[in-house]
Order: C-alpha cells, then structure tokens, then sequence
C-alpha cells in the first residue's frame, strides 16, 4: 500500500480490515502520506462494500493468505484491478479460477 501510495495518480480513498483498531492504523498510516489530498480515506468493515464503491478503481488484498483468491475474484467481478501479496492462491483450483475470471 504505502508503494503504492508513492506512483502518480494514486490516491487511496478506503481501507478495509474487519478488525477495528488494524483499520484505523491503516487509515492514520494513509491520512499521513496524503496530506493535502483531494479525499479523505473511509474505513470500510466488511470487503464487499468497498467493491461496490465505483470510484475505486483499483485494490491491494493482503488479507491472510485463505482469503486472497476469493477476495481477488469478487474484486474482478466488480471491475477493480488487483495487486495480491503472494501467495494469489492456496490451490491449483484456486488458481484456474482466478485465471478464468481474469
């Protein structure tokens, strides 16, 4: 995330941690690198509602490693780009899944 806060045009605009105090370090951590930044960043509990967020173009997963394919499907299906921390999947399948919705 914070690489990624780093290129040009990027803006993050939520984070998304069902834990609490994990989201608001990440929301702090990104408040900090983007001063002066035409958005402030949301805090969202639950990674489906951050999907339906059209003005997301783009996500970083970098839940724990079970949770990274289907994450990584529901973000393609809604039309975002992804950037995965490895590993992307746990299992072949997985991984023929994720390259069949890509």
């Amino acid at each position: 995330m914070q690489n990624a806060m780093n290129e040009n045009g990027v803006q993050m605009i939520a984070v998304c941690d069902v834990d609490r105090p994990n989201a608001e370090f990440a929301q702090a951590t990104v408040r900090n690198a983007q001063r002066g930044g035409s958005r402030d960043c949301t805090v969202v509990g639950d990674f489906r509602r951050l999907l339906e967020n059209r003005d997301i173009n783009a996500v970083t997963i970098g839940t724990p490693d079970h949770w990274h394919a289907l994450i990584a499907i529901a973000a393609m299906r809604a039309g975002k780009d992804v950037y995965c921390e490895k590993p992307m999947t746990l299992t072949i399948e997985e991984g023929k899944q994720v390259a069949r919705v890509a």
